[in-house]
């Protein structure tokens, strides 16, 4: 009777601790899903963060060319005023003026039209080197040394082409860019050569949405101009990129054809 007794309470304490073994292994699992859950959303804030700041960075540009703007009307007005302004000068300036209210028109028209897509994160649009840049991340667009566009990027490019065309007579040109991981298979011997290509199968998919070739060019950078530190992978990632790049249109520099055919 005391051996059965003995092998029942031996029992209780083997299943008891079993239990407690899968109790322990849930709660384990638990916390590393609560832990996965807490790293998504803090993820989620940083992108959320940095489309706050990238959406005011152009903000703040358009601000500046208002600015540029005013001053130049304030100019206007007081040399007006002084003696020796000549008609010239007066017409110069009172140009200049036109040309940059027709250019700041033409951001933030085309801001407003791609505003939907910056919020929802499909693509950043920010002035770099004074131009206006539409980014899309390689993720969306190509698989990792592929040039073949995905099913996402399609539908992206799709959505973006109009607000682009809607720009009229403008010239764009569509950048690839890479990290600097080297990159040697049998198609591409280097970075410059897989953004390239990638380039120009964007600047062909836009044109099969109704965009104009004459207005359209590709040009391939490689790892050569990089918007991120390429020494951590979320570096590496902000550099694997598409740009499309609106090209100025501020007209000519006041003597610059008197200077390169030497007529004074």
């Amino acid at each position: 009777m005391r051996s059965a007794l003995v092998a029942v309470t031996l029992c209780c304490l083997v299943l008891g601790g079993c239990k407690r073994k899968e109790l322990e292994a849930a709660l384990a699992e638990t916390q590393r899903k609560l832990t996965a859950t807490e790293q998504e959303l803090a993820n989620e804030r940083n992108t959320s963060t940095g489309l706050r700041k990238e959406n005011q960075s152009l903000q703040d540009k358009i601000a500046e060319l208002e600015s540029q703007i005013k001053q130049l009307n304030a100019q206007i007005d007081d040399l007006a005023k002084k003696q020796g302004l000549s008609a010239k000068e007066l017409a110069e300036l009172r140009a200049e003026k036109a040309k940059r209210e027709k250019e700041l028109a033409v951001y933030k028209d085309l801001f407003g039209k791609l505003k939907a897509m910056v919020d929802a994160g499909t693509i950043q649009v920010e002035f770099r080197k004074g131009r206006l840049v539409v980014k899309l991340s390689d993720a969306i667009l190509f698989d990792s040394g592929k040039t073949e566009l995905k099913a996402e990027g399609q539908a992206a490019l799709a959505q973006l082409a109009p607000a682009l065309k809607s720009v009229g007579d403008r010239d764009f040109i569509v950048a690839g860019h890479t990290d600097n991981v080297p990159i040697k298979t049998a198609r591409f011997k280097s970075n410059w050569e897989l953004s390239t290509a990638r380039a120009v199968v964007v600047v062909n998919f836009l044109v099969s949405q109704g965009m104009i070739p004459q207005f359209l060019g590709a040009a391939g950078f490689g790892e050569f101009d990089p918007v991120g530190d390429n020494a951590n992978d979320q570096g590496r990632a902000h550099n694997r990129r598409i740009e499309i790049i609106l090209m100025p249109a501020l007209g000519d520099i006041p003597g610059m054809k008197e200077m390169l055919t030497g007529k004074s």
